[in-house]
């Protein structure tokens, strides 16, 4: 009687353990089919932005060989490492039909001479050139001579997206700046232009 009492638990328990085997092994197939669709979803979105990102890669140098174009400033990098982040609609370096405007406005108290925080100028642009580095970056460059502005400005666009860089290198002081933002058709554009000089 002790045998086959001790047999029938012996038996209940390891169909009992192999009950819980196979619950653990369904769990787990569970738990990987997840894991890869997880996966397969954060592939699928990597590939839709890296299609987006070249998009407006290819629009924004359309832009700049239409020669019509606003990089609509985040950030501002002043000499000697002082960087503020600013808002796009008051802060960019526009062209339209060869002319070139450069705004600049940090200051949301005073008005300053533009009458937005800041200062635009505006000028006819000159000297352009556009080349392609050999990682992709694209170089765009020209003059910005006006009234109260003579220019060099720089512009660098990597394949990422619309971002773009841009320096400004004014040819009567060594007083650069640097904007980085994002590159958009001109008609595109949210800007607020202030009174230009």
């Amino acid at each position: 009687m002790k045998r086959i009492y001790l047999l029938s638990i012996t038996l209940l328990t390891l169909l009992g353990f192999g009950t819980t085997l196979n619950a653990q092994d369904f769990g787990s197939e569970t738990t990987m089919s997840r894991q890869e669709s997880r996966k397969a979803a954060r592939a699928a979105h990597k590939k839709a932005l890296a299609a987006e990102n070249q998009l407006e890669f290819e629009k924004a140098v359309q832009c700049l060989k239409e020669g019509s174009f606003v990089i609509e400033a985040d950030q501002l990098l002043f000499p000697r490492g002082l960087t503020k982040f600013v808002s796009g609609i008051t802060n960019f370096v526009s062209m339209k039909d060869g002319k070139a405007v450069i705004q600049i406005a940090t200051s949301y108290f005073r008005p300053g001479p533009n009458g937005v925080g800041g200062i635009t100028v505006e000028g006819n642009a000159s000297n352009i050139t556009m080349s392609t580095g050999k990682k992709g970056t694209v170089y765009y460059n020209f003059m910005d001579q006006g009234i109260a502005v003579s220019a060099t400005v720089n512009i660098q666009l990597t394949g990422d997206g619309n971002r773009a860089t841009v320096t400004i290198y004014p040819n009567f002081n060594s007083n650069n700046l640097t904007m980085t933002g994002r590159l958009v058709p001109y008609e595109e554009s949210d800007i607020f232009q202030g009174q230009t000089y």
